[in-house]
């Protein structure tokens, strides 16, 4: 009987007797044990989903430094570093950037808010009145910024694909285990799916395929992220031709709060083109780190909230116009989910 269908308390205390099982079974370094047939590995395929969003909702709120760091090697090189504050809860996101660059120009201090309504952002030129622009989102997480400042939110790291939450990413990609190793001293079970793509030549066979390492032990957290594929295109400069394999990969390390809520400390994502003699050539390298990091405490409502001057105007992308603060007001009275309300004293 699948597991998904057994009945609730039974499948909670078995859950519960598997996860503790685990634990002590890899405290003592041991690889998982592979199953045997088809049905074993279903059944152990959806307890690994099982236990990555059991501990997805161990980590329901948080607040630190982050430091987000990209580099593109070239002529000229290409850097971007994001230094920010983040707090959240499981509605509400902040994030206070400061001292940022974006493509080796300063920017100015932003402040992002997203609620289950959508995502106000507020920029702070150097002169001037601050800027307000919001967007709707139907996903909460979804903090509608650009593609460098979404990874500076850790817990971006274990959204690979699209921001989709990676148990529902490895469900609709029919990942399947592969095998068991040793990653960084911790023993992981090892997922693979193959990449969608035209038939490939046999020699190219091994060039195009997806694979995770998540750990037991770690609360079945993802440590590595790899995958192979081979260029669909030329690159903008030529220099990397169609059909060439390349490497996109993630790896990530995790600090402990508590007895299960495991929050991302360091993380890097790297993407690479191999040469005919298999020497890795850097295309792109992004690295995350965070710091000073509260988990699981409650989060005072007037953090997610801001303090709107009376003559501010007011974006809205849904719209494509600019609203007073009272038209604003009026407006996000209507679409407003579920959660606190952006504006002070409202």
């Amino acid at each position: 009987m699948s597991l998904l269908h057994t009945d609730p308390m039974r499948f909670v205390i078995f859950s519960f007797v598997f996860f503790a099982c685990l634990t002590t079974a890899f405290a003592q370094g041991e690889l998982p044990v592979l199953p045997k047939n088809a049905v074993e590995a279903e059944s152990d395929f959806n307890m690994i989903l099982l236990g990555m969003r059991n501990y997805d909702f161990a980590v329901q709120s948080g607040e630190g430094e982050c430091l987000y760091v990209f580099r593109q090697p070239g002529i000229p090189e290409t850097y971007s570093t994001w230094k920010a504050r983040l707090t959240f809860d499981p509605r509400h996101t902040r994030i206070e950037f400061k001292d940022s660059i974006a493509n080796n120009i300063q920017t100015s201090k932003a402040t992002i808010i997203s609620t289950p309504s959508g995502t106000l952002e507020i920029t702070y030129p150097e002169t001037g009145k601050p800027d307000y622009h919001f967007s709707q989102r139907n996903n909460q997480t979804d903090t509608d910024l650009d593609g460098s400042r979404s990874w500076v939110d850790p817990r971006r790291w274990l959204h690979i694909v699209d921001g989709k939450d990676l148990p529902t990413y490895l469900k609709e990609r029919n990942f399947r285990i592969l095998k068991s190793e040793s990653f960084n001293g911790f023993p992981c079970y090892v997922l693979e799916a193959k990449m969608d793509a035209e038939p490939l030549p046999d020699h190219q066979q091994d060039d195009n395929f997806e694979r995770i390492w998540v750990s037991p032990e770690l609360g079945m957290r993802l440590l590595k992220y790899e995958s192979r594929f081979l260029r669909e295109t030329d690159s903008a400069d030529g220099h990397i031709k169609k059909g060439t394999p390349s490497v996109r990969r993630i790896r990530v390390s995790y600090e402990l709060h508590g007895e299960d809520a495991w929050l991302v400390k360091n993380g890097i994502v790297e993407t690479l083109w191999i040469d005919s003699e298999g020497t890795e050539h850097l295309v792109s390298r992004a690295i995350v780190e965070t710091q000073n990091f509260t988990v699981n405490r409650q989060m005072p409502r007037e953090i997610f909230t801001i303090d709107m001057p009376e003559d501010a105007m007011i974006q809205v992308e849904a719209l494509d116009k600019k609203l007073s603060k009272e038209e604003f007001h009026q407006w996000y009275n209507e679409i407003h989910l579920e959660g606190i309300r952006l504006i002070k004293n409202r």
